[in-house]
């Protein structure tokens, strides 16, 4: 059948088509561009974690200062338990409390990575012995000393975290500095105030 044109309207409609090449062409460049962008979220993702985890652990050194120098001890802060065992955020009757000292209790919530966290008095907890704060591989810090403890940590978070927070140490990045990482355990250790 021909159109008043004198063109069939199969070559017609044949023109004004995709042909199965060039569908396949756009949805590969759909799908890099889709894979550009998940990427570039994940890596916002990790920021915007490991930014939670410096805010809390500023908050946390503020908090242990202030309530050392106000009592003369060291505080611990267990997420999920009573006043007793939450010394920053739980009312107290130590001697010379001034507190709370955080606004509110450290919950398992604070931890971006979704796994548990506690602070401790002590950096003797889930495995660690200390901490090598200078890199030359001898634990400085070995009693007294408040240390946060995360779990659920990948080496990728834990690398990231060292990074921000030691800098460019001399030593192994998961044992030296104040931040060490438990690879069999996924263990976050942080000094926070000795």
């Amino acid at each position: 059948m021909l159109h008043r044109s004198g063109h069939s309207l199969t070559r017609r409609a044949r023109s004004a088509g995709f042909s199965l090449l060039e569908i396949v062409i756009a949805v590969a460049v759909i799908a890099m561009i889709a894979g550009v962008v998940v990427m570039r979220s994940r890596s916002v993702l990790d920021k915007g974690r490991s930014t939670k985890v410096i805010e809390l652990v500023n908050t946390l050194k503020k908090a242990c200062i202030t309530y050392h120098s106000d009592t003369g001890q060291l505080p611990w802060e267990y997420s999920g338990y009573d006043a007793a065992n939450r010394k920053l955020s739980g009312t107290q009757t130590v001697a010379g409390w001034q507190g709370p000292y955080l606004e509110s209790p450290l919950a398992s919530t604070q931890n971006p990575y979704g796994g548990s966290l506690h602070m401790y008095a002590t950096p003797a907890v889930n495995g660690n012995t200390g901490f090598d704060t200078d890199g030359d591989g001898t634990n400085d810090v070995t009693a007294s000393a408040c240390t946060l403890w995360m779990s659920g940590i990948t080496q990728a978070n834990a690398q990231a975290l060292d990074a921000a927070i030691d800098g460019s140490l001399a030593g192994t990045w998961s044992s030296a500095g104040k931040v060490k990482w438990d690879s069999t355990n996924s263990y976050l250790f942080i000094l926070l105030y000795w």
